[in-house]
């Protein structure tokens, strides 16, 4: 991935100082100064590629664990890139996503017993790559209006946490961003005047997304009532899947290709979202941030301090591809 990023900055670097791109700064507490990103001329953010090579180049080239009994170890330290398309922090972002839905969940099952949760689908038609931006700009404005401003669906939905997906067609070369989440309705919905048909979330999700087509929507209850919070934080995989988009044996101009679009698609976009009574709950909980935040310290990771045996440092070894003990 850092190799694509750096092939992507240096063919566009001629074009990005004819725009007069460059970096931003400000500063922060204590007196230091931050990079905000890079802006062309016209004050347009645009994607640092070459920064990106860089950052995602030493994502966790220094892990620090602490070990534990029966050979076990617990991540204690860690300095992580956040690139969007780095697998290592979509790795990290899921485990915290799984934690923080989780949490909220276990509050609602407590506190809000007469709330269900239901999983919903919403998707568009596979666009082109130079399409894509713009879809999912459509896609995500277009759940903020279908879960916040729809009269329908604002009667009968008391929270939500939504999950933006992108997969990739390598046969035809084109993308499907689509939208998972769930949400929390009252147990008396289902018999009530309110109770929304799938071909009923279908027009209005054609209305909020301004589509000239009927879209595929599916709406359901979990599997069982017991454990359904685990099921329900399930949602926290659907992400981007590195493994999925990036095929083994994709040639590296198409590589580069997909890596340069799907930047700029995600350039500034939230993969991940809480909305109304979950949000209220999450944020209580300090677990609002679901695409954020601290990347180390993951709920259910966390041990004891007299568990604790000693502390190891791993280093990575860029000749030797692989990570080595620390003396």
């Amino acid at each position: 991935m850092s190799d694509s990023y750096s092939r992507i900055g240096h063919a566009l670097r001629e074009e990005y100082q004819l725009n007069g791109v460059h970096k931003r700064y400000t500063v922060g507490k204590h007196g230091k100064t931050y990079c905000v990103g890079s802006y062309d001329k016209d004050g347009n953010r645009v994607v640092d590629y070459e920064g990106r090579a860089n950052d995602v180049k030493w994502c966790g080239a220094r892990l620090k664990f602490e070990e534990l009994d029966k050979n076990e170890y617990k991540l204690k330290e860690a300095k992580f890139c956040r690139v969007s398309l780095c697998p290592v922090c979509q790795w990290r972002k899921s485990l915290k996503v799984f934690h923080n839905v989780s949490k909220v969940m276990d509050n609602v099952e407590a506190t809000e017993p007469n709330f269900v949760p239901l999983f919903l689908t919403l998707t568009v038609r596979n666009c082109e790559i130079v399409e894509l931006e713009e879809t999912v700009k459509c896609i995500l404005n277009g759940f903020h209006t279908f879960a916040t401003k729809d009269i329908h669906v604002k009667n009968i939905v008391k929270g939500y946490f939504r999950a933006l997906e992108i997969t990739y067609n390598e046969k035809a070369e084109t993308f499907h961003p689509h939208i998972h989440a769930i949400l929390l309705v009252d147990k008396r919905y289902f018999n009530s005047d309110d109770y929304l048909q799938t071909s009923q979330i279908v027009q209005i999700w054609r209305r909020v997304c301004k589509l000239d087509y009927d879209p595929i929507c599916d709406i359901r209850r979990t599997k069982t009532p017991k454990g359904k919070r685990k099921e329900v934080a399930e949602v926290a995989k659907y992400t981007l899947k590195d493994t999925e988009i990036f095929k083994k044996g994709m040639e590296m101009p198409e590589m580069d290709f997909v890596v340069k679009y799907l930047s700029q698609a995600l350039k500034g976009r939230r993969l991940y979202a809480f909305g109304g009574l979950m949000k209220e709950i999450a944020k209580e909980l300090n677990c609002e941030n679901a695409d954020g935040g601290d990347l180390v310290n993951i709920d259910g990771e966390t041990v004891r301090a007299d568990l604790v045996k000693c502390v190891i440092d791993f280093n990575w070894c860029f000749g030797r591809a692989n990570y080595f003990r620390a003396e």
